[in-house]
């Protein structure tokens, strides 16, 4: 992963070297082994550092690498990973047409170069959490970044009207596109009902079990790690995000989680058993005053009754109660997360066309029209 720091003496109002320890890091593990990433395995991009307002934030640049990981490819998320996706729907014919479509636009979408865009605030992870720009920021952003990137397009993930509605608008004023994603769920620290649900008090009694040494479990506090553990970390998180869901998700490697842990950009809880095998992980991921949790992984070989999902998700919500901070829970394992009192939200990505040539433009505003319409109903009812 090549990087090119960018306005790299900017100032920022929040753990100011963060961004520049999230390049450098990338920077680092960006020799290859053969044809082998040693950072993520499935993301080829380069990482630079972009000033929007008074903040330094990561951005990555692509031009087509179709076979990358969501994270840096619109491609796949709208498309590959939607392939993937179709199973859950449950229905043979609503697949077979949607099959049928998605190849039909995905067609579509190369030839709008979909791909070449530059992703703003984006950590390559499957949620980024995003600062409060200004209308000011963003239009000079705009401006600066199309003018030094005249054929990509400009694009930011992870938007919801829960936590960004003022950004929304502004980039709607500002002639951007929004495109339906995913749902996500969100944990609000105001009220906080989500604390008295049964399913939430069940799971902190099971945590607490562990506590007490009633069942042959340690958990494993980030203080604890040594960096002998973290290829065990990266099983765990393959287990469950690669092999049992989409090799499009990234793909972590060892080196890359225990650099993120080294920085502190990634705070990672975990399990071992009463052999000293870690057996179940989750990393937590906080910016903006807001948490969320980009690795989660368990052997997905034990028996369910272990309930090592539920031990990490016990960990997530206990912290977020404590810490009293907001949590965005991604998308998947839409009823389990409801039971617990996740809020579900419609997640945006949004994209600026407004200097590419035309044919780009239309197909680019055609796929945000059809997906405005139809993308909505279908992820609440599927819970996708």
């Amino acid at each position: 992963m090549p990087t090119n720091a960018l306005n790299a003496t900017a100032h920022t109002d929040e753990k100011p070297c963060s961004a520049q320890s999230f390049v450098n890091t990338l920077s680092k593990l960006s020799i290859h082994q053969g044809s082998e990433n040693i950072g993520i395995r499935n993301v080829d991009t380069q990482v630079q550092l972009v000033q929007i307002g008074n903040q330094l934030v990561p951005a990555t640049l692509n031009s087509a690498e179709y076979q990358n990981s969501y994270v840096c490819s619109p491609y796949t998320a709208y498309i590959s990973y939607a392939k993937d996706e179709l199973g859950l729907l449950n229905n043979p014919l609503l697949e077979s047409l949607l099959s049928g479509g998605i190849i039909l636009a995905g067609l579509a979408l190369k030839l709008a170069k979909l791909n070449q865009t530059l992703s703003l605030n984006n950590w390559l992870v499957s949620t980024n959490l995003l600062p409060s720009w200004t209308a000011q920021d963003i239009q000079e952003a705009t401006q600066r970044l199309t003018q030094q990137r005249p054929q990509h397009s400009l694009s930011i993930r992870s938007l919801n009207l829960k936590h960004h509605s003022t950004l929304i608008e502004l980039l709607k004023s500002q002639g951007w596109l929004l495109l339906p994603a995913r749902q996500v769920y969100l944990f609000d620290n105001h009220d906080r009902q989500w604390w008295q649900r049964n399913h939430t008090k069940k799971d902190q009694a099971l945590l607490r079990k562990v506590e007490a040494g009633k069942l042959p479990l340690h958990w494993l506090k980030p203080h604890e790690l040594l960096d002998s553990d973290f290829k065990s970390l990266e099983i765990c998180f393959n287990q469950l995000f690669i092999e049992k869901h989409s090799p499009y998700n990234p793909q972590f490697s060892a080196e890359f989680l225990r650099e993120m842990h080294h920085q502190g950009l990634i705070e990672f809880h975990s399990f071992r058993d009463e052999n000293g095998r870690i057996i179940a992980t989750i990393g937590l991921f906080t910016q903006q005053n807001t948490i969320t949790t980009p690795i989660v992984g368990y052997d997905t070989d034990l028996p369910k009754e272990l309930g090592l999902y539920r031990l990490l998700m016990a960990v997530l919500l206990r912290l977020t109660y404590e810490r009293q901070q907001p949590m965005n829970l991604s998308s998947g394992a839409g009823s389990f997360k409801r039971a617990r009192g996740g809020e579900p939200v419609l997640e945006y990505t949004a994209f600026y066309t407004q200097h590419l040539p035309w044919g780009r433009r239309f197909i680019h505003q055609g796929f945000a029209k059809l997906l405005n319409k139809f993308a909505p109903k279908m992820f609440e009812k599927h819970q996708i």
